[in-house]
Formats: structure tokens, C-alpha cells, sequence
């Protein structure tokens, strides 16, 4: 079993960017010139294969309030 879980750790991000997180990371670099969470979240999906404590608000999905309905790409 302890294999198994190992093997997906190195092909299943624990951490992927969610649009919410990235939301929140823009929005407060463009309104306050706050770059803390852009820091923290570029940490965090730096790492993605590492399970580590203390992040698990980067692996949840958003809560209905938190939703991002539209998004923007610029490529």
C-alpha cells in the first residue's frame, strides 16, 4: 500500500495552481501591491509532488464563495 501512494506522489500533484488561489495572488498584487500570496503560492506549485504540512488550503478545491467564474489567459 505504502508503495502504491508513493508511486502516485511522483505523477499526482499535491498541489496544483487552483483559479481561486491564483485570484486572490493577482488581486492582491494589483490592488494593495501586496506580493505575499503571489510569493507563497509560487512556492507552494513550485514544489507540487511534496506533501507537506501546513498547505492544505492549496490542495482543497474553493468553496462556493471563493468560486472564479470567468478567467483570463494571455497566451
Amino acid at each position: 500500500m505504502a508503495a502504491r501512494v508513493a508511486a502516485m506522489r511522483q505523477v499526482n500533484p499535491a498541489f496544483i495552481p487552483r483559479n481561486h488561489l491564483v485570484e486572490a495572488a493577482l488581486n492582491a498584487a494589483v490592488s494593495r501591491q501586496d506580493f505575499q500570496p503571489f510569493e507563497e503560492l509560487l512556492d507552494v506549485v513550485s514544489r507540487p509532488y511534496e506533501d507537506r504540512r501546513g498547505l492544505e488550503r492549496f490542495a482543497t478545491p474553493a468553496r462556493p464563495e471563493e468560486s472564479v467564474r470567468q478567467t483570463f489567459c494571455g497566451t
